[in-house]
């Protein structure tokens, strides 16, 4: 009995066109998701920068308000320092854009009032001193940076500061209020924001930390002008 070979059926596999096609769409969605998730890593590395300054200006206040004693009494005044300096040679209590600084303001002569003050020799921190303010550097170890700091005055006139200058937002019992000052002393705004961003990328997302004359706090993904 013969065996009708012309019947028999074969399956068919993929061809390499069909192949290619395959690992082509393959690469095409990975390189897409891998780019997007980087993004959207940036996005959240440079938002959680944001809250952290804006909680560490709500500690500052918090502190103030609720009397947190140090060895100098019960009405010390306390503060958050920044500066978009980058230069590498500051002292480490300096502050930078890659830190700031959490204070206690101690003393009440004028001039170095709601102004943060440091002793550039010792490098201390942590146990404030008049003259040596430090209580805590607070260092960004993403690749994040404070990219610029904004000052408004009566809502609308905006000043952006040198790096050669500082904002310092200090607290006092019994109001929330803040005082804003800079290297000579208090400054009349009605508001001020801190710009963050990734660092060495012009076209990054920023995010904006308001800081406003009444003591409230936000943040944003734009700068909103100061009112």
């Amino acid at each position: 009995m013969f065996k009708n070979f012309s019947k028999i059926k074969y399956n068919r596999g993929l061809t390499i066109i069909e192949l290619l096609v395959v690992v082509s769409i393959f690469v095409i969605i990975t390189g897409i998701s891998i780019f997007n998730y980087s993004n959207f890593n940036s996005s959240i590395s440079t938002q959680n920068l944001a809250d952290d300054i804006a909680l560490t200006v709500r500690r500052a206040q918090g502190y103030a308000i609720g009397v947190r004693g140090i060895m100098q009494g019960f009405d010390n005044r306390y503060g958050v320092h920044f500066t978009i300096n980058s230069d590498a040679q500051l002292p480490y209590n300096n502050g930078s854009n890659k830190s700031m600084i959490f204070f206690a303001d101690i003393g009440d002569d004028l001039s170095h009032k709601y102004i943060y003050n440091y002793n550039e020799n010792t490098g201390q921190c942590g146990l404030p001193v008049e003259g040596d303010e430090c209580l805590e550097v607070l260092n960004i170890k993403s690749g994040d940076e404070i990219k610029n700091i904004y000052q408004y005055t009566n809502g609308s006139n905006l000043y952006q500061m040198s790096k050669e200058e500082s904002l310092d937002i200090v607290f006092a019992r019994p109001n929330p209020e803040p005082f804003f000052s800079d290297n000579y002393g208090e400054l009349a705004l009605s508001s001020v924001i801190i710009e963050v961003s990734k660092q060495d990328e012009p076209d990054a997302e920023s995010r904006f930390i308001t800081i406003h004359k009444n003591g409230q706090i936000s943040v944003s993904n734009k700068r909103d002008g100061g009112n």
